[in-house]
């Protein structure tokens, strides 16, 4: 298995009270009577109840840039300690001034990528100027992969769903796939359905330059919806995401399934997460 999406708090900011919680969109996510968080020790564990495997591991979009390097710091550690199964990436404000140097920085202690960045947790423009250009096109002159939350537009409301909708990004990716060429771009979420408008074919010309990930699939969308994304946009770019620790891999397996491999279990996700991984 290879999960290119799971989510790292230290357990200083866990607890109420702790400055994590002044973020408003930590405390809108997390406000559950029993919210869910994660070492780097429990994602190794969840992969091995799964057979073993690779994850890809980063903090919260936390909007504050000095509470932003702190857990860039912490998710260092834990990757350290788990070289051959943990990869981490960096998260940036791009709306702070800071963003650039803390992408270099970042790089210094082991980290490789970028994301999840988030347009509403972290006050940035959804838009193809300013902060997330610079921190966008950063990451293509590294050869860096970066991941995007984005949401859907309709269907039932949650916590944390955002605003970073199809049409926001349709305004977005255009101009950005057009001069970050290099970009390994994964957009969260199935990018908020994006890929299920590549009926239209400048929208499917789009998404064959963009990867998706299935982070918290079972909550939004039928069992059939990869088969239908995979047709649609070819499924090498589709990756393999668990948001963990708010899904474990095994909710994922009847979408999984209804795309049948050859010989059982089809390779085709790890090999698609990994591609935007590491190119």
């Amino acid at each position: 298995m290879l999960d290119g999406h799971c989510h790292l708090v230290p357990p200083w900011l866990r607890a109420a009270g702790s400055v994590a919680w002044s973020d408003s969109w930590f405390a809108t996510c997390h406000g559950a009577a029993h919210p869910r968080f994660a070492s780097g020790q429990d994602v190794v564990a969840e992969l091995d109840r799964e057979g073993g495997g690779r994850a890809v591991v980063f903090g919260w979009p936390f909007s504050d840039p000095g509470l932003l390097a702190e857990v860039n710091d912490w998710v260092a550690e834990e990757v350290a300690r788990h070289p051959t199964r943990l990869t981490g990436l960096a998260v940036v404000n791009p709306a702070s001034e800071r963003a650039a140097s803390e992408l270099e920085r970042c790089r210094g202690i082991g980290l490789v990528g970028l994301g999840e960045l988030n347009a509403d947790g972290q006050g940035f423009d959804l838009e193809w100027v300013g902060g997330l250009r610079r921190a966008l096109m950063a990451c293509s002159d590294l050869g860096w992969p970066a991941i995007l939350h984005c949401s859907e537009p309709v269907g039932h409301d949650y916590a944390g769903k955002g605003t970073a909708t199809p049409d926001r990004l349709w305004r977005l990716l255009g101009p950005l796939l057009e001069e970050a060429q290099g970009l390994r771009l994964c957009l969260a979420h199935l990018g908020g359905g994006l890929p299920l408008y590549a009926h239209m074919p400048e929208v499917a010309r789009l998404c064959r330059g963009l990867w998706f990930d299935t982070a918290a699939l079972p909550y939004l969308y039928s069992e059939r919806v990869l088969a239908d994304v995979a047709r649609l946009i070819g499924r090498e770019r589709i990756c393999f995401g668990t948001d963990f620790p708010l899904l474990r891999p095994s909710r994922y397996r009847t979408h999984l399934e209804a795309i049948p491999g050859p010989d059982g279990r089809d390779p085709w996700l790890e090999e698609a997460t990994l591609r935007w991984v590491a190119g």
